[in-house]
């Protein structure tokens, strides 16, 4: 073997010594680069999840702020009844003034204790059907 020869053989090794060691190296680098990744992905995941929870908590209230309100609405539609009938409208007047069924402002008067002076015309026919019972009796 000449020198040139084994010089360039040497040369050629310790290229691939060093590439070696480079390939390694890289490798390593890419390690610790995929476990970070992966502890990112872990991150995010528990926070998506801490999201959902939260979302599914707001929706719950949204629920109950939905059922309260509409409470809320129902009260206000009793109380409107109430006042209205205090000032001596009608049930027929009420009903049509607020968009209701004449049978709930009835009810909701008679449990208030409230008497319009006005009969409907059921109250008209149970008082005419008693008079006549009272007559023929």
């Amino acid at each position: 073997m000449t020198l040139k020869y084994k010089s360039l053989r040497n040369s050629r090794l310790k290229e691939k010594e060093l590439l070696s060691l480079e390939l390694t190296e890289i490798k390593d680098i890419a390690d610790i680069i995929f476990k970070r990744i992966n502890r990112k992905i872990e991150i995010l995941e528990a926070i998506e999840n801490s999201v959902d929870e939260k979302i599914r908590t707001l929706e719950k209230l949204i629920q109950k702020a939905e059922a309260a309100q509409s409470s809320l609405s129902k009260l206000d539609r009793h109380g409107e009844i109430t006042l209205m009938g205090r000032k001596g409208m009608s049930s027929r007047e009420i009903a049509e003034a607020l968009d209701v069924p004449v049978g709930e402002v009835d009810l909701i008067l008679n449990l208030k204790g409230i008497n319009t002076g006005v009969k409907t015309s059921s109250e008209k026919t149970r008082q005419e059907n008693f008079s006549t019972q009272v007559i023929f009796t």
